[in-house]
């Protein structure tokens, strides 16, 4: 069985990608992946109905939901919220530092 990979400095993180090989870059299945976009857990990009496409940062957060279902034993949902928790806390910790910044010049 051979793998495929998909290195995330070949392409931007938008670039559409197909289930499969999402699918294939993370070791699940489509019919998953496909589950986790009507959940809305995924958003799949363009208005593809019969093969909606996800944007390559999809591997990057599942890769990272399947992390924390191992680790922490939380489902996609919990952890796609706690990933989004995640990104607003890093977001909120850049503006502290930008307006320290200024405060400081």
């Amino acid at each position: 069985m051979s793998e495929r990979f998909i290195r995330m400095v070949d392409c931007e993180l938008e670039e559409p990608l197909t289930l499969e090989a999402v699918a294939d870059a993370v070791g699940a299945r489509p019919p998953l992946l496909a589950r986790l976009i009507r959940l809305g857990v995924l958003e799949s990009v363009g208005n593809e109905v019969d093969e909606p496409l996800l944007p390559t940062r999809a591997v990057i957060s599942l890769r990272r939901m399947a992390r924390l279902r191992r680790d922490l034993g939380v489902n996609f949902a919990g952890a796609a919220i706690i990933l989004e928790l995640v990104d607003r806390i890093e977001g909120l910790n850049h503006e502290v530092a930008e307006l320290r910044q200024r405060l400081e010049d």
